[in-house]
């Protein structure tokens, strides 16, 4: 078992990822059609792009995954706490090289994270199940 919180940033299943970052875009294009369109930088598209960075911002810092005590907590934007999951109830553990997917408490979770914290995460899961087996 670990004793120390470990994080992880990810980023939703593909399909919710797509449709997420495609919204983020558009704020960033309605201050670049603004500023062509008005031809010179107004306060406006400096809102818009302010804007922009703090969505790109909060999209990727607050969407982390912690493994602390036994258990999985699954932060969104809004959400610091949307799923909260022991590790020895994960079932059905299917990792490729950028995503994790699992089943937990009845509901299929698919994240896109890092080579590295797929592996990580797997292998908490796998020996925290280990560990109720024995």
């Amino acid at each position: 078992m670990i004793t120390q919180k470990r994080r992880f940033l990810y980023q939703p299943n593909p399909l919710s990822s797509i449709i997420c970052w495609s919204w983020t875009l558009a704020v960033f294009f309605i201050g670049v059609i603004i500023w062509l369109e008005i031809t010179h930088f107004q306060w406006i598209t400096l809102a818009c792009f302010v804007m922009f960075a703090f969505i790109s911002w909060s999209e990727i810092h607050f969407r982390k995954i912690s493994i602390e005590d036994g258990t999985l907590v699954v932060g969104r934007i809004i959400n610091p706490k949307w799923l909260v999951a022991d590790l020895d109830e994960i079932t059905n553990v299917q990792t490729n090289k950028y995503q994790l997917g699992f089943v937990a408490q009845g509901k299929i979770y698919s994240f896109i994270l890092p080579s590295n914290s797929v592996i990580e995460i797997s292998s908490l899961i796998a020996e925290a199940q280990n560990k109720r087996r024995n």
